[in-house]
């Protein structure tokens, strides 16, 4: 999957923001590409362990990608993304049983300050995920 270099960026800059919470957010994209990472409020209740979408947020970018393909530039919302503050950037239990398939699903972590933070994409193939390649583009 080609990321543009700045949505991973973004990604990271949400993860060391939001630290020691876990953050999240919605990807922007065509298919074939994320042109854009949308932070969105983690509403879970423990959001130390877990991340929950902003509903709110989330029907608003719905709408966005709506209007911006009925101007001509078709976008959709092609995946989520979150953190794991403290563990590898490799899908939960909790990540499995909440997938959707062939929704990309973009984790950063571990998050530590002196350090560079790995970001990986899966999606999930039947009833696993399959690790995509992230392949940064400008």
């Amino acid at each position: 999957m080609r990321v543009r270099r700045a949505v991973l960026d973004a990604i990271v800059a949400d993860a060391r923001r939001e630290s020691p919470r876990e953050c999240c957010g919605l990807l922007v994209g065509d298919g074939h590409s994320v042109v854009e990472a949308v932070a969105v409020a983690n509403v879970a209740a423990e959001p130390l362990r877990h991340y929950e979408v902003s509903p709110v947020e989330h029907l608003a970018l719905i709408k966005r990608c709506r209007a911006e393909s009925a101007a001509g530039r078709p976008l959709d919302i092609v995946g989520a993304y979150h953190s794991h503050p403290r563990t590898f950037a490799q899908p939960s239990p909790t990540d499995l049983e909440r997938a959707c398939q062939n929704f990309l699903v973009v984790i950063a972590g571990p998050v530590r300050a002196a350090e560079d933070v790995p970001v990986r994409g899966y999606r999930l193939s039947g009833t696993q995920f399959e690790e995509v390649d992230l392949v940064a583009v400008d």
